[in-house]
């Protein structure tokens, strides 16, 4: 999920502006917007994942395969309809061979969902329920479409941080390429401040201090090192305990058998101090390395 750290008076008037416009579009009102999708036009399916205020489905628009997520609550709450209209934003304006492709959304209550492609397989997935034997140099090859990813993520102005890397969170074509999704983080700065899944957040975010696009950095080195171990980090371990460890600068276990190219690059994403940790564009300088050592 991203956080927009905003300091140029200008970008604060012309993100208050699309806000204004999404409401309006959102309660009905104003100029029809050029992703606007009619809740008619899909088909929805199964349900695929999900969690909070959404739900994600397996789909068809207009006869192509789909992912559907719809937002949902009751009263249709202001917090609902502002996570949704946050992460519709946020996402509408990527354009990235290894970030979900945006494809529209349906803004009208009660049918509130963003409609994207659809990638048959979770990162997740891949690792712990598909039967798939993940060797060092495959492992190497999904970080580096990650990194490529975070690199322009972090490179907008503001800088899109994600703040929740977890293999859920990564999507697997059949040919091996990965792309993020789920956004929802990235945009609820203010709301979920300390939000994010606990075992691979940050010692900052643990402590309620002020915190930057490395957070991202951290979970990306917990989730290398997951890759790697094919086991959840912290895996059975109580959340206050899990607090207390990063906090004692505790990370999970790296395999004996990790190559020491790899296992350098996991300990340096989770330095507990996050101005040591490096930036995605040397992390994927270092994964280059790293292919051609295996």
């Amino acid at each position: 999920m991203l956080v927009l750290q905003i300091k140029d008076p200008a970008e604060i008037e012309r993100l208050i502006k699309e806000n204004s416009d999404l409401k309006r579009q959102i309660a009905g009102g104003g100029a029809s917007s050029s992703y606007q999708i009619p809740y008619e036009d899909l088909e929805v399916q199964d349900q695929i994942g999900g969690g909070g205020f959404s739900l994600v489905y397996r789909g068809f628009w207009k006869g192509t395969p789909v992912a559907i997520k719809k937002w949902f609550d009751p009263n249709h709450s202001e917090q609902m309809v502002q996570e949704f209209r946050e992460e519709v934003m946020t996402l509408a304006e990527l354009r990235h061979p290894h970030v979900m492709q945006f494809l529209g959304a349906c803004m009208k209550p009660p049918h509130l969902a963003m409609v994207t492609e659809h990638m048959p397989f979770s990162l997740h997935h891949v690792l712990y329920q598909a039967g798939v034997e993940l060797d060092r140099k495959k492992v190497v090859g999904l970080a580096q479409d990650i990194a490529r990813a975070f690199i322009y993520l972090h490179s907008r102005r503001p800088a899109i941080v994600h703040r929740d890397i977890k293999p859920a969170n990564f999507l697997v074509d059949r040919a091996w390429k990965v792309k993020v999704c789920d956004f929802g983080l990235a945009s609820n700065s203010k709301a979920q401040a300390g939000a994010g899944t606990p075992q691979y957040m940050a010692p900052e975010l643990w402590d309620n201090k002020a915190y930057n696009e490395k957070v991202d950095v951290y979970a990306f080195g917990v989730m290398l090192n997951e890759l790697v171990a094919k086991e959840p980090p912290f895996a059975g371990m109580p959340l206050p305990e899990v607090r207390a460890a990063v906090l004692a600068g505790k990370r999970p276990e790296v395999p004996l058998s990790c190559p020491r190219v790899i296992t350098d690059i996991i300990k340096k994403c989770w330095a507990a101090d996050s101005t040591a940790r490096p930036s995605f564009l040397q992390i994927n300088d270092m994964l280059k390395e790293a292919s051609k050592a295996l």
